[in-house]
């Protein structure tokens, strides 16, 4: 970068890390129309500098990348990935076609767990309930997290192991649903 190019903004006298693997730590970063235009040496970064330049003293403090959260439920994605995953399931019969491929992977008796499925977009958007688990699943205990981590379905087997029937109260911050006063099988 030359003096022609002059900057908006340097931070200088800072501990910078770049992430780059050939100059892992600089000191300063000079910033042109909200871009860095240059990462170095306070002193190289200072050349830079015109009347119309703000600069602020970083103080020796620590620099980093920034990281911007695009709202996921890390923990959640990662338990999709080790587990069932349902993203991307386009409608109830997919949905439901994707957990029997598991019943048919995994031995009797043994849990099956997913995550990552969004009804809203199904036609009809419907939510799966745990009598469609019950005829896939008859054997197996199944318990499937809705992609956001707000709802879950259960069939009759999982909500059995887990001593919930149309008696169990609510949990705090939860609901357990009923039709008609028996289990939905999905809170």
């Amino acid at each position: 970068m030359s003096r022609a190019e002059d900057v908006d903004l340097i931070f200088v006298n800072g501990n910078i890390y770049t992430v780059n693997e050939r100059q892992p730590h600089a000191e300063a970063i000079a910033v042109k129309k909200d871009r860095i235009a240059f990462v170095g040496s306070t002193e190289d970064t200072k050349k830079l500098v015109s009347d119309k330049t703000r600069i602020v003293d970083l103080r020796g403090r620590t620099v980093v990348p920034g990281m911007t959260d695009s709202h996921c439920h890390i923990f959640g994605i990662g338990e999709r990935e080790m587990n069932l995953n349902l993203e991307g399931t386009n409608s109830r019969e997919d949905f439901l076609a994707q957990v029997k491929g598991r019943v048919a992977q995994t031995e009797r008796g043994k849990w099956i767990i997913g995550r990552g499925w969004i009804e809203t977009f199904w036609k009809p958007p419907q939510f799966p309930s745990h009598t469609d688990l019950d005829k896939i699943a008859p054997d197996n205990p199944v318990f499937l997290t809705r992609a956001d981590g707000h709802a879950s379905v259960a069939n009759s087997a999982a909500l059995k192991i887990a001593r919930i029937d149309k008696n169990t109260p609510n949990p705090f911050g939860g609901e357990i649903l009923k039709t008609n006063g028996e289990l939905a099988g999905f809170n």
